[in-house]
C-alpha cells in the first residue's frame, strides 16, 4: 500500500475496476488520495464458470479494501470500469453521445456485496452510422471527467492510452466523440505469441533510436499489416538487434495509429491531454511531437479525482457546500 497523504478522515473508496487489475483508492474530504493499491485481480480473475459471481468479486474487494472497511466504518464505494460490463459484477448500461460527463452521478448501478453496496458507474458508447461503426467506453469516461475543466473554451483531444487506447474530443467536460484503437493489444499479441516475438529478447530499456525507426516506417498506416514483418526480416539481416525489435514493433504501431488518428479527430490546434502509464505517455508523447503536435501530460491518477466528482455528484459524499462546521 502507498500512503500519499496525512492522515484524515476518509470519505469513500474508488475502485478503478478494469479486465486484468484493480486500483483501489482511499480518498478524502476534497478528492485526495489518502492511499492507493494496485493489484492483477480485473474481472478476468473471477471464472466465466463461477456459480458465486457475487462471493466471488465480494472476496476481491475484501481484499483490495477490508481493512480500511474496518478501519474506518462503511465508507461509500464507487467503482468504474469493467466490473460494469457484461463480464463483470452487473452491467452497468451505457450513456449515448453526445455526453455531459456531469450526469454520469445520476445513472449509476448498485449492487450489494458482502462488503456492502458497490456503486457502478455507467459507460459511454457511440451509436453507429453508415461511415462509422459503434463504439464503447468503460472506465476511461470516470478518467475524462478526473482530468477536463468546466471553463475550457476550445474543443480538447485526449488519448488514453492502453490496451485499447481511446481518442476523445470533448468540449469542456462534455465527450461528443471517440474512437478506439487496438494497437495495445496488437503489441502484446505480435511480442509474444507470433513469429516475430521468436527472435526478439524483452528488455526494460527503452530503445529511443529503434522506435523512431518504428515511427518512421508506420507513417502509412495502409501499409501496416505489410510494414510489421520487417521486423523479422531486419533482424535476421543484422540492423535490428534483439532487444530492439520491441521498440522498433511498438513504433510501428502507435506511429500508424497517431497517423491515422490526427486526421480522424484531432482537428483542434490546441495541445493533446495525454493520460496513460509514464511509458506510454512517453511513447505517445514522442509520436505526437514528431507530427507536429503539442501534448499536455495529464494526471494518472485522473480516475480517483473522476471517482470523487461521480461521488459528489450523486451525493454519495458530501460536497464542501452542505458541509457545515
Amino acid at each position: 500500500m502507498a500512503n500519499l497523504a496525512p492522515p484524515e478522515a476518509p470519505q469513500m473508496i474508488g475502485l478503478d475496476w478494469g479486465t486484468s487489475s484493480l486500483r483501489a483508492f482511499l480518498i478524502g474530504s476534497d478528492g485526495q488520495v489518502l492511499a492507493e493499491r494496485n493489484g492483477s485481480d480485473g474481472i478476468m480473475a473471477v471464472s466465466s464458470d463461477t456459480t458465486d459471481l457475487r462471493g466471488d468479486f465480494s472476496r476481491i474487494a475484501e481484499t483490495a479494501a477490508g481493512d480500511w472497511l474496518t478501519s474506518y466504518g462503511p465508507l461509500p464505494m464507487l467503482a468504474c470500469g469493467m466490473i460494469g460490463s457484461t463480464q463483470g459484477v452487473a452491467e452497468a448500461g451505457y450513456l449515448e453521445l453526445p455526453t455531459d460527463l456531469s450526469d454520469m452521478g445520476g445513472e449509476l448501478t448498485t449492487v450489494n456485496l458482502t462488503t456492502g453496496d458497490l456503486h457502478i458507474v455507467p459507460g459511454l458508447q457511440k451509436t453507429p452510422t453508415e461511415a462509422t461503426a459503434p463504439d464503447v467506453i468503460r472506465g476511461e469516461e470516470t478518467q475524462l471527467l478526473g482530468l477536463l475543466g468546466e471553463d475550457e473554451d476550445e474543443p480538447s483531444t485526449v488519448i488514453l492510452p492502453g490496451t485499447h487506447t481511446k481518442w476523445v474530443s470533448c468540449h469542456r467536460q462534455r465527450v461528443t466523440d471517440f474512437t478506439t484503437s487496438m494497437s495495445g493489444e496488437l503489441f502484446g499479441l505480435l511480442s509474444t505469441s507470433s513469429i516475430l516475438s521468436r527472435l526478439a529478447e524483452p528488455t526494460a530499456g527503452f530503445h529511443s533510436k529503434a522506435f523512431d525507426w518504428g515511427l518512421n516506417v508506420g507513417d502509412n498506416p495502409a501499409a501496416l499489416t505489410s510494414s510489421i514483418f520487417s521486423a523479422r526480416t531486419w533482424a535476421l539481416n543484422g540492423r535490428l538487434r534483439a532487444e530492439e525489435i520491441n521498440d522498433y514493433l511498438s513504433g510501428m504501431l502507435i506511429g500508424a495509429e497517431v497517423a491515422h488518428q490526427l486526421t480522424v479527430v484531432a482537428e483542434s490546434s490546441a495541445p493533446v491531454i495525454v493520460c496513460g502509464t509514464t511509458d506510454l505517455t512517453k511513447r505517445y508523447t514522442r509520436a505526437l511531437h514528431r507530427a507536429g503536435r503539442e501534448t499536455i501530460n495529464a494526471n494518472p491518477r485522473a480516475a480517483a479525482t473522476g471517482l470523487f466528482r461521480i461521488a459528489e455528484q450523486s451525493g454519495l459524499v458530501t460536497t464542501k457546500e452542505h458541509t457545515h462546521a
